[in-house]
């Protein structure tokens, strides 16, 4: 027989698959806002990129441009630097000061107010700049320091450029070393210059990398704590050093979270509403289903659930040589009983043989009412006719009883007529066709209560039986 699920089983089933599939969308959709996010985040970076790669470097050639007229030149004089710088600060509003060293010693400074004491100071007495001064002298690169705090407030990255004497023959910055031009750049004007720090921006950004060194340098700029937040990364390059740009977006979980829990909120009514709608359909199914293959009254398998077991029990017998028997149950005097005290009281004794049958059938035997007050039995692995007598008898002896209803005694009696697979028939309609005719005989026998079904006319006297006694 097919397995029948509980309701509420399915409807369980139902609900979690469908919270599951919920999930994954919300999943999906997570996935897909953080591709979003992380796409615009980039789209932001590259922008703010570009345009501290455009000012820095632009500047830093300015610094690197001089350098070469001095190497051209074998020098300069104050009057063609002051000339030369205050030309490049006008072109430039980025760069503070700019300075000269002969050697190891400030020679020039432009402009010179402010910054006289400058003048004349060696930079190996400088702890704080000898370092990138002697980076750059090793390297023969262009080195970007800081950023520096300034005298006059604000912050500054110093670019230093070594100058070497070469020949025109020789490779540029091969010969001995001569000086260094250095070049104060104002870091809040490069930063600016970038959009940085925008108040209206949706995107909180943080630069890393004093000295040039990436990843591996200070904070220059905004929140240290952001990179412990899985931003967005992009390098900011330029000679011989870089930064680190880093960028999440402003309140963007919180747009997320909306986001999920209306997902979530709306999958989750949907699921129940889904799993209540199941379980009421399957619910409605198996209520039609049993109405459809049990009789109402007695609450027994009707005849086409009936003929549907035997069919089951036929086919199990003949693959495994087993035996069945098919008994039909006929109530007599039950006329009398509803002509005399109504059909509530018929229905009483009708619900009552139901159950003094079942209570007295084994669990894997099966009874249906097939008529008015006709009953049909289906009697599995039968291994001899004690079998068959001893049930047939506790069956006559329970329906012979009395029945008593509001106090008043009915009495009924019964007749069973009883057909043997394979020795009766091979299939449902001989079977019953035998017990039919057993249980007539039975009836026009006051004193006989069941009736084996005779051998089929075509078998010989000696086939009749094949159970043992």
């Amino acid at each position: 027989m097919k397995r029948t699920y509980s309701p509420y089983i399915l409807g369980t089933v139902i609900l979690i698959i469908s919270i599951g599939i919920t999930l994954l969308i919300a999943i999906n959709q997570t996935r897909k806002h953080e591709q979003e996010s992380r796409n615009q985040t980039l789209t932001y970076l590259s922008t703010v990129r570009a345009r501290l790669e455009g000012t820095f470097n632009s500047t830093i050639y300015l610094n690197r441009a001089l350098s070469v007229i001095i190497t051209a030149e074998n020098g300069i004089s104050q009057t063609k630097f002051n000339l030369i710088a205050r030309e490049l600060m006008n072109s430039n509003p980025y760069v503070r000061n700019v300075a000269v060293a002969e050697g190891y010693v400030i020679k020039l400074m432009y402009p010179l107010t402010g910054t006289e004491k400058a003048v004349g100071l060696d930079y190996r007495q400088i702890p704080a700049q000898w370092k990138a001064v002697k980076r750059a002298i090793e390297t023969r690169q262009t080195v970007v320091a800081g950023p520096v705090d300034l005298v006059k407030g604000g912050k500054a990255f110093i670019n230093r450029t070594p100058i070497f004497k070469s020949s025109f023959s020789a490779e540029p910055d091969s010969g001995d070393y001569w000086g260094i031009t250095s070049m104060v750049i104002d870091m809040n004007a490069v930063f600016e210059s970038a959009g940085l720090p925008d108040t209206g921006s949706k995107y909180q950004v943080t630069i890393r990398g004093k000295d040039g060194l990436g990843a591996d340098g200070a904070v220059l700029f905004g929140d240290p704590a952001l990179f412990e937040q899985r931003p967005e990364l992009l390098d900011v390059t330029f000679p011989n050093g870089s930064w680190q740009l880093a960028a999440i977006p402003k309140g963007n979980s919180d747009i997320l979270s909306e986001d999920l829990l209306w997902i979530m909120v709306t999958g989750i009514i949907i699921s129940l509403l889904l799993a209540i709608l199941t379980t009421v359909i399957y619910s409605n199914n198996l209520r039609i289903k049993h109405i459809a293959l049990h009789d109402q009254l007695t609450k027994l398998p009707n005849r086409l659930q009936f003929n549907e077991r035997v069919t089951q029990a036929l086919a199990h017998a003949q693959r495994n040589q087993g035996q069945v028997a098919i008994a039909v149950l006929d109530l007599n005097k039950f006329k009398p009983v509803n002509d005399t005290y109504g059909h509530l009281a018929g229905d009483y004794v009708l619900e009552q043989v139901a159950n003094r049958i079942r209570s007295t059938l084994r669990q894997e035997d099966v009874v249906a009412r097939t008529g008015g007050d006709e009953f049909t039995l289906l009697l599995v692995e039968i291994n001899s006719m004690k079998n068959i007598s001893v049930i047939a008898r506790k069956l006559t002896e329970r329906l012979l009883e009395p029945f008593i209803w509001k106090g008043r005694q009915m009495n009924v009696g019964v007749s069973i007529g009883i057909a043997l697979y394979p020795t009766h028939g091979e299939n449902l309609t001989e079977l019953f066709h035998h017990a039919d005719i057993a249980m007539y005989q039975a009836k026009h026998d006051p004193e006989t209560h069941w009736v084996l079904a005779s051998p089929p006319s075509n078998q010989p006297i000696g086939e009749q039986a094949t159970l043992p006694i």
